[in-house]
């Protein structure tokens, strides 16, 4: 009987820290972008189009901007390396999902 009494607590414990586990590798794309550690940018432009273009951005100081996250163009985004290098190595769409903040 002890040994079904251990048995049963083992694998209590081994099911709790798998529930634990799996719930912990499914965080949300925002939280992993709040992480990052490259420059946080702010799109000044007015359209699509000037999203591959690095003069349409400026580096965040202080709180940021405000944006309105209404995913129409890019308002903050998070870039390690290059900006240029790092625009013209992505498509509009992926821009456009990386950014920490959007604004129309």
């Amino acid at each position: 009987m002890k040994s079904f009494k251990v048995n049963i607590a083992v694998m209590a414990f081994l099911l709790g820290s798998a529930i634990a586990l799996s719930q912990s590798a499914f965080i949300s794309a925002k939280t992993v972008k709040k992480g990052q550690t490259g420059t946080e940018y702010q799109f000044n432009g007015t359209s699509v189009s000037q999203e591959k273009t690095a003069s349409d951005y400026s580096v965040v100081s202080g709180s940021g901007p405000s944006c309105d996250d209404n995913d129409v163009l890019v308002c903050t985004i998070n870039v390690t390396g290059d900006l240029q290098t790092w625009l013209n190595n992505h498509t509009d769409a992926e821009i456009l999902g990386a950014a920490d903040q959007t604004r129309d």
